[in-house]
């Protein structure tokens, strides 16, 4: 009894589906130990690549401390099973823009999982110190890179600004730094706490530096991210192409607020709610605009209407996109 009974919380805890669900793919039944009148899963086990780089650098693995604090990571994200099927599902959303921005940059592509391990992709993600955002910016950094935190707005929430502006911090980190770990490091407990380190102990290696445990456990989940999400079958994540999250379809409105405009006249103007205004622009922190120059995320084909409502004076005074922005562009799937 004792014994199913374990067998019972197991797979309560192991399967975020419940215990009525069908258990992984990899897992396989096995004939009951004689005597025990119950059947038992053998679940499957997963090691380590035997070669391994991180932003085209080789990550020590014959180095028994290094290849034991990765493993740990790499367990960890390949039973983490709800969770990294839903990092396979948003990444399928978002790594597209984020790849683009990396080559423009000339970036490595592995920079793409720090947004993973910062936010799980999550756009309002929050930590108990207030980073904020995809890129779990401090207010402080944010502002360093431009991006606008104030009473009616917070670009650390807007995901294309957040990207540019992580980005732009990373190359800093690049230049600073003699390896993409350290740099990496840097991006998670600061630079001046990694000079320091580097300078008390003159060691300039990430994988022989002691650094606070946060952060040496921060690029191992980067890597362990790295390994599942290019080869997600090999360890059991089969997704099919209508589970993933597609990339988001949107029309771009730049236009200039003579005054106040609630965002529910916003929505009205597109023929659209509230919440799918919010939702695109989850920078915009309350129910309104101040008055301002503004790009606004609105639902895929409204942008004439949206236009025509602008011009007839229904969000302020009549106007004209302004100058020092872009004209209004289509995202998405062509």
């Amino acid at each position: 009894m004792v014994f199913l009974l374990i067998v019972f919380l197991a797979g309560f805890w192991l399967w975020p589906e419940g215990p009525g669900a069908a258990p992984p793919p990899a897992a396989r039944l096995a004939p009951a130990p004689p005597g025990t009148g119950a059947e038992i899963f053998h679940w499957p086990y997963y090691q380590l690549p035997e070669r391994l780089t991180l932003c085209g650098e080789r990550v020590p693995l014959d180095d028994p401390e290094v290849r034991e604090d990765l493993d740990r990571e790499f367990i960890i994200t390949v039973w983490s099973r709800a969770q990294t099927t839903m990092w396979l599902k948003r990444a399928h959303r978002h790594f597209p823009e984020i790849e683009k921005k990396l080559r423009g940059a000339h970036l490595p592509n592995d920079l793409k999982y720090v947004v993973l391990v910062e936010s799980d992709l999550r756009p309002k993600a929050r930590s108990s110190a207030g980073a904020l955002g995809p890129w779990q910016f401090m207010q402080p950094t944010a502002q360093r890179f431009q991006l606008k935190c104030n009473d009616t707005m917070d670009e650390r929430l807007d995901f294309g600004a957040a990207t540019d502006a992580a980005l732009n911090y990373l190359k800093e980190l690049g230049r600073m730094f003699p390896s993409w770990p350290l740099a990496l490091a840097a991006y998670n407990c600061g630079e001046a706490r990694v000079q320091k380190e580097i300078a008390a102990q003159g060691v300039a290696d990430f994988y022989h530096l002691a650094l606070p445990d946060e952060t040496e456990r921060y690029v191992h989940r980067i890597l362990g991210a790295k390994i599942v999400l290019e080869n997600p079958a090999r360890y059991g994540f089969e997704i099919p192409p209508d589970g993933l999250y597609p990339p988001p379809e949107y029309d771009e409105a730049a236009f200039v607020a003579s005054r106040e405009v609630p965002v529910r006249r916003l929505a009205e103007a597109c023929g659209t709610y509230y919440k799918t205004i919010k939702r695109l622009n989850p920078w915009i922190k309350g129910t309104s605009l101040a008055p301002g120059a503004y790009r606004l995320k609105i639902p895929k084909g409204t942008a004439p209407r949206f236009y025509a409502a602008y011009h007839a004076g229904e969000l302020g005074a009549p106007g004209s996109a302004p100058a020092s922005l872009p004209p209004p562009a289509a995202n998405g799937k062509k």
